[in-house]
C-alpha cells in the first residue's frame, strides 16, 4: 500500500514536529492522533526545535487496562519491517506501511520479541496460560511458519529459561539472560544454541544489546539505580547521571547508543549518547512514556509511545447511552450502598518508570458523587493515597469500613475505617489478588487470589473472610471456597444474595470465559453462560436483586461492550453501544444503572532520524 502522507505538520510556533503520517493497511489511527502529533492534547509531543520529526508507523491496542503489558515492537536489522505484538499474535508490516501478516498460536502470551540477523525470522518468547512454562518460537516473516527455537537441545543452561535473546550482527552468537535465586547471568551461545558460556553475573541484569564491533551492553540494577554497562561485565557503568530503561539499541556504526530515561515529568523519553560516553541528547518529548528503541541498518530509530486513557461512565441497567462520570484517569468503579457515591482507582497507573519498585505505582482510591451536573474532573475526596497499588475499594453495608486491595506489604486484602484510619491486612499469602466484595448482610468479604504450585503453574481461587461490620473484627480467617471438580481460573466473584450464594467469572484459556454459581460454603459450581472474550480481568457485576449478571465481551462492532444475562442462564443482551471499549461493570444498589470503565490503551510506533544521522547522508527509502 502506498504511504498516505500529510506533509510537514507544524505547531503554533511554526516549527515542524511531525511528518509522513500514514495508515498501514487495516490499521485505524487512534482518535485524536492528529492532535497527538501537533501538540493539541495531553498525549502530544513537546514542540521543540531540537527534536527530530516523527514518522508514524502503526498502533497496537491492549484488550484491557488490567493484567496486560504494552505491546512489543522491533524493527528488522535491514530496517524494512516492523514486527509487533497485539494480544497473543505477532504482526509484521513494512516499516513504510502496507499489508500485514498476522501469526501466532493464539494460546500463549508473547513476552519478548527480537529479529534474527537475516531480517526474515523473528524469535518470540511465549508463556502458556497457566504460566507453568515459557518457550521460544521462531516465526518466518515470509511464509508465516512457526517452529521451536533450538529443538531437542538439552544443555545447561536450560535454553527455555533464557530471556531477552539478542543475536550478534554477524549471526554467530546469541546473548540471553537467566535469573534464579536473586542472581542474573548473561550467557553467550553459538547460533545453534550450543557452547553456552557465562559472560556477566549480577543481581539483576537485563536487555543485552550488541554493538557493531561485537561488544555487548546490558543494564544492571544495584540498589535503587539501574545503569548501562558497556561491555556488560564492566565493573563501572558507562554513566551515572541517568536511570536507564531498556531495551537498548546501537547505531549501525556503533558510535551511538539509544535508551529510555525519565524526563522532567517522570515519564520516559528516548535519549542518545556516544558509546564512548559524553552528554546525552533527548530525542522525544511526549507526556507519556516513549521507549524501546530498535535500529535498522539505515540508521532510522523505531520506538513506541504509550497512549493510555481510562474513565468512569454509567449507562441505564436496561441498556442505553453511556454518560461520562469522570474525565480524568480513573477505573474499577464500585457504588456506595445508598447509591450516592462511586469509588474508583485513579492516578497515572503504570508508567514504566515505576517498574524498579513495582507494584509501588501511582494508583490511588478516590470517590465522587454519582449524579453530577457535569462529569467530575478530579476526585471529590481521596480515600487512600499510598506509594503502592491501591484499588478495588468496597464499603461495608453500614458504611463504617472499606475493604480494598493493596501491595503496601504484600498482594492482599486490607481493611480500614471509612475515614481512612487504621488500615490493616486481613488476608495472607496473596498473589495477583483481585477486588474485595462485601456481602449485603455485612458478614463476609469475598475475593479471588492466585496460588502458584511447585511446577510454577498458577491457579486463581475464591476466598472468603468472616467479618463483623460493627467492629471490623475478623470472625473467620481467610478460607478457600472448595469448588468440586473445577479446574479453571476464578477471575472475579460477586454476591448473588445477602451472603449465601456466589456468582463468579472464570477463564480456562485465552478467549474462553464463563459464568458460574456456587454456595459460599463450596460445592460443585453450576455453569450458566459461556462467552469468548479475550479481555481477561474484565470483572462482572450482579444486580442487587440477583436477577442479572453484567459482563464484558467484544461486540459485533469490534468494541468491548457491556452485556447482561439472567443469573439462571438465558439469552444475553447488549447494553452499551457507543464506539469505545468498556470493562469492570458494577450495578448500582437501586439496579437502575451500571457503572463501568471506558478505556483506550495502545502503543504507537514511530520512526525518527536524529540530526547526527542525517548529517551523514542517510540513504533515502525506496
Amino acid at each position: 500500500m502506498a504511504r498516505r502522507t500529510m506533509g510537514s505538520l507544524r505547531g503554533s510556533a511554526g516549527r515542524p514536529v511531525a511528518r509522513g503520517f500514514f495508515r498501514p493497511a487495516g490499521r485505524v489511527l487512534p482518535a485524536g492522533l492528529l492532535l497527538f502529533a501537533v501538540g493539541g492534547c495531553a498525549e502530544s509531543p513537546e514542540v521543540d526545535a531540537g527534536l527530530p520529526p516523527l514518522d508514524f508507523v502503526a498502533s497496537a491496542e491492549q484488550v484491557g487496562p488490567v493484567a496486560y503489558r504494552d505491546p512489543l515492537g522491533v524493527v528488522s536489522p535491514d530496517g524494512r519491517w516492523l514486527a509487533y505484538t497485539e494480544r497473543d499474535r505477532v504482526h509484521v508490516v513494512p516499516a513504510r506501511g502496507g499489508a500485514e501478516r498476522v501469526m501466532g498460536s493464539g494460546a500463549a502470551s508473547i513476552r519478548f520479541l527480537t529479529w534474527l540477523p537475516d531480517s526474515r525470522r523473528i524469535a518470540a518468547r511465549e508463556r502458556v496460560f497457566d504460566r507453568s512454562r515459557q518457550e521460544w518460537w521462531v516465526y518466518d516473516r515470509a511464509s508465516g511458519a512457526r517452529e521451536p527455537l533450538w529443538p531437542g537441545r538439552d544443555a545447561s543452561p536450560d535454553l527455555l529459561s533464557l530471556d531477552m535473546l539478542a543475536w550478534s550482527p554477524d549471526g554467530t552468537t546469541v546473548a540471553g539472560v537467566s535469573s534464579a535465586g536473586g542472581e542474573s547471568i548473561v550467557w553467550l551461545l553459538d547460533a545453534d544454541g550450543g557452547n553456552a558460556r557465562a559472560t556477566a553475573t549480577g543481581t539483576r541484569l537485563s536487555f543485552p544489546a550488541w554493538s557493531a564491533d561485537g561488544r555487548l551492553a546490558c543494564l544492571s540494577l544495584a540498589g535503587d539505580h539501574q545503569r548501562l554497562h558497556l561491555p556488560c561485565d564492566a565493573p563501572e557503568p558507562l554513566f551515572t547521571d541517568q536511570e536507564v530503561y531498556g531495551p537498548l539499541a546501537f547505531s549501525p556504526a556503533g558510535d551511538q547508543i539509544y535508551y529510555a530515561a525519565p524526563g522532567t515529568g517522570g515519564f520516559l523519553d528516548l535519549w542518545a549518547r556516544p558509546a564512548t560516553g559524553g552528554a546525552p541528547v533527548r530525542l522525544t518529548g511526549f507526556s507519556r512514556d516513549a521507549y524501546a528503541p530498535s535500529v535498522g541498518m539505515d540508521g532510522r530509530i523505531l520506538f513506541k509511545s504509550q497512549d493510555y486513557r481510562v474513565f468512569v461512565a454509567t449507562a441505564p441497567a436496561t441498556g442505553g447511552p453511556s454518560t461520562p462520570l469522570t474525565t480524568f484517569q480513573s477505573e474499577t468503579p464500585t457504588w456506595s450502598w445508598d447509591g450516592s457515591e462511586v469509588a474508583f482507582t485513579f492516578g497515572s497507573w503504570r508508567h514504566v518508570t515505576d517498574d524498579f519498585h513495582y507494584p509501588d505505582i501511582a494508583q490511588h482510591i478516590g470517590i465522587v458523587t454519582a449524579d453530577p451536573v457535569l462529569p467530575h474532573d478530579a476526585p471529590g475526596r481521596v480515600m487512600r493515597q499510598s506509594y503502592s497499588e491501591d484499588q478495588g475499594m468496597h464499603w461495608s453495608p453500614n458504611g463504617r469500613w472499606v475493604a480494598f486491595h493493596t501491595h503496601e506489604e504484600s498482594d492482599d486484602i486490607w481493611l480500614m475505617a471509612a475515614d481512612g484510619s487504621g488500615p490493616r491486612m486481613i488476608s495472607e499469602g496473596g498473589h495477583e489478588t483481585g477486588w474485595a466484595r462485601w456481602s449485603a448482610d455485612g458478614r463476609w468479604i469475598l475475593y479471588p487470589s492466585y496460588r502458584v504450585d511447585e511446577s510454577g503453574a498458577r491457579r486463581a481461587y475464591l476466598f472468603v473472610i468472616g467479618i463483623d461490620q460493627e467492629t471490623g473484627e475478623v470472625t473467620q480467617p481467610q478460607t478457600r471456597i472448595e469448588l468440586t471438580g473445577f479446574e479453571q481460573d476464578v477471575i472475579q466473584g460477586e454476591w448473588a444474595d445477602a451472603g449465601e450464594t456466589i456468582i463468579f467469572e472464570s477463564a480456562e484459556a485465552v478467549g474462553r470465559k464463563s459464568l458460574w454459581r456456587v454456595p459460599r460454603t463450596g460445592g460443585t459450581p453450576e455453569r450458566f453462560h459461556d462467552y469468548g472474550s479475550d479481555q481477561l480481568h474484565s470483572g462482572i457485576g450482579v444486580s442487587a436483586d440477583g436477577r442479572w449478571v453484567a459482563y464484558v465481551d467484544r461486540a459485533g462492532d469490534g468494541f468491548f461492550q457491556i452485556f447482561r444475562v439472567p443469573a439462571g442462564g438465558g439469552a444475553a443482551e447488549q447494553l452499551t453501544f457507543d464506539p469505545s471499549h468498556k470493562t469492570q461493570p458494577a450495578y448500582s444498589p437501586a439496579g437502575d444503572r451500571i457503572a463501568f470503565t471506558v478505556f483506550d490503551y495502545r502503543v504507537l510506533f514511530w520512526r525518527i532520524v536524529p540530526a547526527f544521522v542525517t548529517e551523514r547522508v542517510l540513504e533515502p527509502e525506496r
